[in-house]
C-alpha cells in the first residue's frame, strides 16, 4: 500500500470524527504544525522515525511538542505512532487538509512571484480568482526569483503562467520561428 493511501485512509478516519465534533479545521492547524515541525526539525524526524526507540517515548516527545491539543487528536497521534505510521503524519495533514478544503468549498490555489506580493495584490486576487472560480480561495504564494516578473497560476491541475520568463520564451520562439 502507497505512503499516500495510507496517509488518505488515516486522514478520513480522523476527519469523519472530527466532523461530528465539529472541529475540522482546528485538528487540520494542528496536524499542519505536526507536519511542519517533522519537515523542518530533522533530529525531531530521526528520533519519531527510528524503529528503536519504544513507542511511547516518541508519544511522549509528541505530547510535550503538543501539549494543549484535544484528547481525541492526541490519541490519534499516539494511534500513528504505535501502528509505526509517523513518517505518512505529513501526508496525513495534507489529506486532512484537503477534505476540510473540500468540506468548507475552499479551493487552494498557488501562485508563484518574483517578488514578495504586496497585500493588495494577494486580496485582489483573492477576490478576483473567487469570482472566476465560484469558491471561496486560499492563496498559498511562493517566491520564484527565477520568473523575473508576473506570476504563474496553479489552481488543481490548471497552471496559468502569465510570468515574464514565459513570455521571453516565447518571444525568443517566435523569433527563431521568423
Amino acid at each position: 500500500m502507497s505512503g499516500q493511501t495510507i496517509a488518505r485512509r488515516y486522514a478520513r478516519a480522523l476527519f469523519e470524527i472530527a466532523r461530528q465534533k465539529g472541529a475540522t479545521e482546528a485538528f487540520a492547524v494542528v496536524l499542519e504544525e505536526v507536519g511542519r515541525a517533522l519537515g523542518e526539525n530533522q533530529e525531531l524526524r530521526r528520533v519519531l522515525y527510528h524503529q528503536l526507540i519504544p513507542v511511547r517515548e516518541k508519544q511522549k516527545i509528541m505530547d510535550s511538542l503538543f501539549p494543549d491539543i484535544d484528547p481525541i487528536l492526541k490519541n490519534f497521534l499516539h494511534l500513528v505512532l504505535a501502528k509505526g505510521r509517523e513518517r505518512y503524519l505529513p501526508e496525513m495533514a495534507v489529506q486532512f487538509r484537503r477534505l476540510v478544503d473540500r468540506e468548507n468549498k475552499v479551493l487552494p490555489v498557488e501562485v508563484q512571484v518574483a517578488a514578495p506580493p504586496s497585500a493588495e495584490l494577494i486580496a485582489a486576487l483573492q477576490e478576483k480568482l473567487s469570482l472566476v472560480t465560484g469558491q471561496n480561495v486560499r492563496l498559498h504564494t511562493r517566491i520564484e526569483p527565477s520568473l523575473l516578473g508576473g506570476m504563474v497560476i496553479r489552481i488543481g491541475d490548471r497552471v496559468l503562467d502569465a510570468s515574464l520568463k514565459k513570455k521571453l520564451e516565447l518571444l525568443g520562439e517566435h523569433l527563431k520561428g521568423a
